[in-house]
């Protein structure tokens, strides 16, 4: 961690101010502070204020009177998509809200969303976020969930049966039982991210709402109107997937462990946990990467299906165009410079047909496809050089948890295209069947 300023005089800081977007309360103008060294993420900024050590404010036990997390738009380069303070909660961070609430400046300023911490009820609408919470040891902050049918992890499908409204409809989430209520905390199922039930979020009276945005999808509709933050969750617009997994350290500063509390707030907060987590990542990725590398340039992966009239395939310098670089694999598309999917037409794909030598996709549901199955779907799979070689993999995301794990933990999907690369000799498939 550095010691830098924030100087908001300049033009350039008072552009990027004034193209923030969302968020709810007038933030205090940035001054002097600690930025947390981010290796990897290119949209994530977070800055500590007051330490313990250098402000008699500072809150007791914990190293930061309060944090600010910039995001970058990842739409619009020079710009922000929110900002948010997170001030912890007690009488000290009442009194941090109060200073901040006074402090005012003709500068430029950028309106952001103000988050107490620890955040101890929130609704996540995205299933990777939710596995994460698991493994940061704050799964009991998870009380109501979106698209409950396509999230892979028992205990939260266990949990949303102890609210009574698993099925979509329109029963009402606060109707639990003291009974269910005392087993557990009950998950409430908010119906779909695109649509969500606003009574049930209403009821459930949510802390903090984790959403995906998405490019100019025109806010949130009426979650905006709850005065409610709303954590836009856009790792999963970073290139690098290092870059995604790292923001794991600013979830981890939103929640706590569960069970008994320690006495102070840092003892408490998951933001070790995300430190140590992330630690271990690196780590194992960078050692893979080591190790495919020192090995001769491996079979070519392609890794989607037809979709429609299109076919969908990950850019070159894309998170899964990067993996498959790092997996030292060919791919046909690895000289594209683009960093999210590339649309192409069949006729595109299937003149580089010949150049595939594994095919591995996803689907959802239902027994994995025949090759048969799959010309009857498109006869031009056949122009893969993989289909004619039997060389395809399918994992169905309905009953593995591929997306779940995968996002917030790249080493995983790195050894699986080591494996389907240069065989078996880094182990056996996890998610990927022949």
């Amino acid at each position: 961690m550095k010691k830098l300023y924030i100087l908001l005089c300049g033009a350039t800081a008072a552009l990027l101010m004034a193209a923030c977007q969302g968020g709810k309360t007038a933030a205090a103008d940035a001054e002097a502070g600690d930025t947390l060294e981010m290796k990897y993420a290119k949209l994530l900024t977070i800055v500590k204020h007051g330490d313990g050590e250098e402000s008699p404010d500072a809150a007791e036990g914990i190293d930061y009177q309060y944090a600010e997390a910039i995001i970058a738009n990842p739409w619009k380069a020079g710009t922000m998509l929110h900002r948010y303070i997170l001030i912890p909660k007690g009488k000290e961070g009442d009194k941090t809200v109060a200073m901040l609430a006074k402090r005012r400046s003709t500068g430029a300023r950028c309106t952001t969303d103000t988050v107490r911490t620890p955040v101890e009820k929130s609704a996540v609408f995205i299933a990777p976020h939710c596995q994460l919470m698991y493994e940061l040891g704050c799964q009991q902050a998870i009380r109501g969930v979106c698209d409950l049918d396509y999230i892979n992890i028992p205990d939260v499908k266990k949990r949303a049966a102890l609210s009574g409204n698993t099925a979509a409809g329109k029963t009402s989430s606060g109707n639990v039982s003291a009974e269910n209520a005392a087993a557990g905390n009950p998950i409430v199922n908010c119906g779909s991210s695109m649509a969500p039930d606003i009574e049930r979020i209403i009821a459930l009276k949510p802390e903090a709402i984790l959403v995906s945005p998405f490019e100019n999808s025109g806010g949130y509709g009426k979650l905006d109107k709850l005065h409610v933050p709303i954590i836009e969750a856009a790792d999963y617009m970073e290139s690098s997937p290092l870059g995604r997994a790292e923001w794991m350290k600013f979830y981890g500063m939103l929640f706590k462990k569960d069970g008994n509390a320690p006495k102070t707030a840092l003892a408490a907060s998951c933001e070790p946990k995300a430190d140590s987590l992330f630690a271990k990542i690196e780590k194992e990725y960078l050692k893979l990467k080591a190790e495919a590398a020192g090995y001769p340039k491996g079979l070519s992966i392609l890794t989607e299906r037809k979709t429609g009239n299109v076919w969908y395939v990950p850019g070159g310098q894309s998170t899964i165009g990067i993996l498959l670089k790092d997996a030292n694999a060919r791919y046909i598309f690895e000289d594209d410079q683009h960093s999210g999917s590339l649309a192409m037409s069949p006729e595109q794909i299937l003149a580089k047909g010949k150049q595939v030598d594994v095919w591995a996709f996803k689907y959802f549901g239902g027994a994995p496809l025949s090759q048969a199955q799959l010309l009857q779907e498109y006869d031009g799979y056949k122009a893969l050089a993989a289909f004619n070689r039997g060389n395809i993999y399918q994992v169905d995301t309905s009953t593995v948890p591929y997306f779940e794990l995968t996002s917030f933990h790249p080493e995983l999907l790195l050894r699986e295209f080591i494996i389907l690369a240069h065989g078996e000799r880094f182990g056996k498939l996890r998610f990927y069947k022949k």
